[in-house]
């Protein structure tokens, strides 16, 4: 439960972070340059489940000689180890967070006292507001957000349970898909700075 618990965290931390990284990049993105900045931020969702994918797969079969072994390990403590890992990298990432500078856009906003004061309030009190927070939370980004969770995670589930694919193989599979598609962020988020 605890595990869980710590990984309904990180989603939540990452979701919020997310849309910041996004913002932030944009602001600091000349104009006609902003899809091509702001697709860099998507690579990175599927770079790290890329990454994600090959230490479990590294892991799994680095824990014993005899591979049967290996996996054995792997399913009864071996798991922990990528999940220890990724501490690293929230230590990076809460260093580089606290390192950096607001946005000239944000700053220029600040000094001239045309920041919220209370965001949430204006966010969710004002009905106009309201209609555009529900709309691109539900209308907006929902279809996107089954695409993406469909053709990430459940694809495994699919390709393993459906199509009978052992764990190995089902695993590499993503991780081409991935390897193929990930580029794509970028050429289509510079064509959108041309459309």
């Amino acid at each position: 439960i605890l595990v869980l618990l710590l990984r309904l965290i990180q989603g939540l931390a990452l979701g919020g972070e997310y849309g910041g990284a996004a913002t932030y990049v944009a602001e600091h993105s000349p104009e006609h340059r902003r899809g091509f900045f702001t697709s860099w931020i998507q690579t990175t969702a599927t770079l790290g489940l890329f990454i994600s994918l090959g230490i479990i797969l590294i892991t799994r079969h680095s824990m014993d000689a005899d591979p049967v072994k290996s996996i054995a390990k792997f399913n009864d403590w071996g798991w922990r180890i990528p999940f220890l890992l990724s501490a690293v990298l929230v230590a990076v990432s809460i260093y580089i967070r606290l390192k950096m500078q607001e946005s000239p856009l944000f700053s220029k906003l600040k000094s001239e006292g045309k920041t919220s004061t209370n965001p949430l309030k204006e966010s969710f009190a004002h009905k106009a507001n309201l209609k555009m927070v529900l709309l691109a939370l539900f209308g907006a980004t929902m279809g996107q957000g089954v695409v993406w969770y469909t053709g990430q995670f459940y694809a495994q589930s699919f390709i393993e349970n459906m199509c009978k694919v052992d764990f190995d193989q089902s695993r590499t599979i993503i991780i081409w898909a991935i390897l193929f598609g990930t580029p794509f962020f970028v050429v289509f988020g510079a064509w959108s700075d041309k459309i």
